[in-house]
């Protein structure tokens, strides 16, 4: 029998220097080793699968584990290995997050809230509620501020943080017969 690996719930971005929990599961895989291994190949974090299946299965078996973060700001890739199987996962290092950064973001024509933004700062990153807010922990700095959504478009524009901040941001429409609408969707 193949065994088959899960990683989830593994957070973006980590902090540098400090630890972060990710969830690991396998299918069949009650009471087995589990470990992770940073990119040299050395195992940072290890454990057991647990012996109840994770709620909503017939048999993931699941742990969650402690594992450190980089010591610099990069990306880093860890495998997962556990009975003879392997997945990997990746994480982000960034400062600890200080501040708070609360978006509202709205149709530039009709004003109405628009919920399902994607809000991207450097690796910080949050989704718009139905009322168009956004709130996301950040670290100082200056980031270029990203936002998708289906259908609608808005130019890139630089932020700094150097304290708690609110903003508000507008997006346009883009409609189907629209020359760019094919690049929005």
């Amino acid at each position: 029998m193949t065994t088959s690996l899960a990683v989830w719930d593994v957070p973006m971005p980590v902090v540098i220097g400090e630890s972060f929990a990710v969830k690991v599961g396998a299918a069949g895989g009650k009471g087995a080793a589990v470990e992770v291994s940073d990119p040299s190949g050395k195992v940072v974090a290890s454990g057991t699968l647990g012996g109840e299946p994770l709620a909503g299965t017939e048999a993931l078996y699941w742990t969650t584990l402690d594992v450190p973060a980089p010591g610099k700001q990069e990306a880093v890739q860890y495998t997962v290995r556990s009975g003879g199987a392997a997945s990997q996962f990746a994480v982000t290092a960034a400062p600890k997050p200080e501040h708070t950064l609360t978006v509202t973001i709205t149709e530039r024509e009709t004003h109405e809230p628009l919920g399902g933004v994607e809000v991207r700062l450097g690796a910080f990153r949050a989704r718009t509620d139905k009322s168009g807010h956004a709130s996301l922990r950040i670290a100082r700095g200056s980031y270029q501020m990203k936002l998708w959504r289906n259908g609608h478009i808005a130019a890139d524009r630089t932020v700094g943080i150097d304290g708690d901040m609110t903003l508000a941001v507008t997006m346009l429409h883009v409609p189907e017969e629209h020359p760019d609408a094919r690049w929005v969707r």
